[in-house]
């Protein structure tokens, strides 16, 4: 990912920095290692992150698979803003908003006609959970409520 390997005082000179890098457990890194040779990023833009020296990495992973149109385009920025203007936020436990309606008709559109039934989660725990609820809800309406073998894996999601 890097270049070259810079100097931890390089990297973070210019950098805000806290008190200590003990508060965030970064769960998919070796944290001591980390701790011992932090490699920071402070912005980034299209398909590049930046390092506090201003060096450009390329982000060959699109933000983790959630940034595959880049990074801070300005159109998907104002989309944004937009969007958390009008409602940041509502649970679909009981109410509805149009735009939500409104998306998921035009997912139906574009999907298969046995796809076009669109549900909306806000991560994997809570699409785990309703996808194991839709798929009793299915058989039930096949007329097989006793239908409930589930298959789960050791240390799988």
């Amino acid at each position: 990912m890097w270049a070259r390997k810079p100097t931890l005082h390089a990297m973070l000179a210019d950098t805000p920095r806290p008190n200590s890098l003990d508060s965030f457990w970064m769960p998919f890194t070796p944290n001591k290692a980390f701790k011992a040779d932090p490699r920071m990023v402070v912005r980034a833009e299209g398909m590049h992150y930046y390092a506090p020296d201003g060096r450009a990495i390329l982000d060959g992973t699109a933000g983790l698979w959630c940034c595959a149109a880049g990074h801070g385009r300005p159109r998907i920025v104002e989309a944004i803003q937009r969007a958390a203007a009008e409602l940041d936020y509502a649970t679909n436990f009981n109410l509805g908003h149009p735009t939500a309606f409104e998306f998921a008709n035009r997912l139906g559109e574009i999907l298969p006609t046995n796809l076009d039934r669109i549900f909306f989660t806000n991560s994997g725990s809570e699409s785990a959970d309703t996808a194991l609820k839709i798929a009793l809800a299915y058989q039930k309406a096949r007329g097989k409520p006793g239908k409930y073998r589930l298959i789960g894996r050791e240390r799988g999601y």
